[in-house]
């Protein structure tokens, strides 16, 4: 396995690993639960992000994303968009 392909394997399983993490947090109080923002509100905060990644955090698939669901699309933006080695 190349090393470019072992990057993207790992990378790939750190954002699976903080996206479950993020999602089985939700035993957040209610006021994290309360701050929401729209899918074009969160394409306009990450313009490069593709909607599909973002569409991977939204767990009930609303369209809303909640304070727990925004962390999980910053992840990925994080992972993916930003740490290009």
């Amino acid at each position: 396995m190349s090393d470019t392909a072992r990057m993207d394997s790992r990378r790939l399983g750190t954002v699976g690993l903080l996206c479950a993490l993020l999602m089985a947090a939700g035993g957040l109080p209610a006021t994290a639960q309360e701050a929401r923002m729209s899918l074009s509100q969160l394409e306009r905060q990450y313009p490069r992000m593709s909607p599909v990644h973002i569409r991977k955090c939204d767990r009930n698939g609303d369209d809303q994303y909640t304070r727990t669901e925004q962390l999980c699309v910053s992840s990925i933006y994080q992972t993916m968009y930003l740490n290009r080695n």
